[in-house]
């Protein structure tokens, strides 16, 4: 095999959360079926699963709580940005025929603005649009190639926040606003070769003619050389919550026991939150003082669900049972529980389930949570 593709093949498992075996096929029907029934399980804090859209991507909920914002594939097989109603319905491409305003390749990670006005998301470098290698490795799970982007909903006027040199060397993942909206964080890959990124933090404002600007960037790789996948700020904006593997780089299957950790900017303080097996995609609920990630502790067939734990790591509870062969519903399925955001009031979860991880199909799915699962 040559080096560019076991590259490309690091790349599809060092950073789109691939943690278990592909399904067979496509069937997913079936997959669905094993999902909506898995609220069975006694373990499930889940009481209700609907499926809003049978493909699907990263998502984020607005903060008025009326529109979900999502990534999904188009007819030609590359990611773009859509906006729809908390049903599902109403769906409005905001990326697709932007007549060369924002690049037509992939365009991903979408998170909203506390405004509610302004949306930030990656963007695959126009020059890497239409090369199969590259195209792949730029959908927006894997970030390479890519640059920030903003889009004004208002005004429908597309910015582009960075512009990256070294583009065969650099990428951006999972950028996200502060709860004020005063800061922007993100990814930034270093070594495409060794899947080396750091975690980056900058200023966001917005000058009288509306155009968005980041300044005073600030690079964190608080424990040494390796992956870095940010989460965000917790409320106050003092720490930064995300999955890291730098622990472990010399391990060829380090990724596969990636570790939840925050970093607290004053005290310089590096906790490790969630170590067991695998983990990602951390974040801050809106109610309860909880962490929700996504974890394959539990799960024999290395599938991941839903989980929850107190600010300091203790108190670990599972949500989801997407995986569990005890319930009538499992089809022998492999569900691999991935991006989600919360309802303002936290008693949905919008969700992205991967179904094939190489290609990244999955579905997008709309979770109804316990009264109390956050106590």
């Amino acid at each position: 095999m040559t080096k560019f593709f076991l590259t490309t093949l690091s790349l599809l498992f060092l950073a789109a959360g691939c943690v278990s075996t592909v399904p067979q096929g496509n069937n997913a029907s079936t997959e669905e079926a094993q999902v909506v029934g898995s609220v069975k399980s006694e373990r499930s804090l889940a009481k209700n699963i609907t499926i809003l859209k049978s493909d699907g991507g990263r998502v984020a909920w607005s903060p008025d709580g009326k529109t979900i914002y999502l990534d999904r594939k188009d007819s030609k097989r590359y990611f773009d940005i859509y906006k729809m109603n908390p049903d599902g319905s109403n769906e409005t491409c905001l990326t697709c025929n932007t007549n060369d305003a924002v690049p037509s390749g992939h365009n991903g990670q979408p998170a909203i603005h506390p405004n509610g006005e302004l949306l930030v998301f990656q963007a695959q470098k126009k020059e890497h649009v239409g090369n199969p290698g590259r195209d792949k490795a730029a959908e927006p799970g894997l970030g390479r190639y890519h640059d920030l982007w903003l889009l004004n909903l208002k005004t429908n006027h597309f910015y582009q926040l960075t512009n990256l040199e070294d583009a065969h060397n650099t990428g951006i993942l999972h950028p996200h606003f502060s709860k004020d909206g005063k800061k922007l964080t993100w990814s930034q890959m270093y070594n495409s070769e060794k899947n080396y990124w750091t975690l980056k933090m900058a200023d966001f404002t917005v000058d009288n003619l509306g155009k968005p600007h980041l300044s005073n960037i600030e690079t964190f790789a608080p424990g040494g050389e390796g992956f870095y996948e940010n989460h965000g700020l917790s409320s106050d904006g003092k720490t930064i919550i995300f999955t890291g593997n730098f622990e472990l780089t010399s391990n060829p299957f380090s990724f596969f026991k990636q570790k939840i950790y925050t970093y607290a900017f004053e005290t310089k303080k590096l906790v490790a939150l969630a170590t067991e097996r695998y983990n990602e995609s951390a974040e801050y609920s809106p109610i309860g003082n909880k962490i929700v990630w996504f974890t394959s502790v539990g799960n024999n067939n290395r599938g991941t669900d839903y989980w929850s734990m107190n600010y300091d790591g203790s108190g670990k509870k599972r949500i989801t049972d997407f995986n569990n062969p005890k319930i009538s519903s499992f089809k022998g399925k492999v569900i691999t529980a991935a991006d989600k955001s919360f309802s303002p009031d936290g008693k949905y979860m919008v969700a992205y389930l991967q179904t094939n991880l190489i290609s990244q199909d999955g579905m997008t799915v709309l979770i109804e949570l316990d009264d109390d699962w956050y106590k």
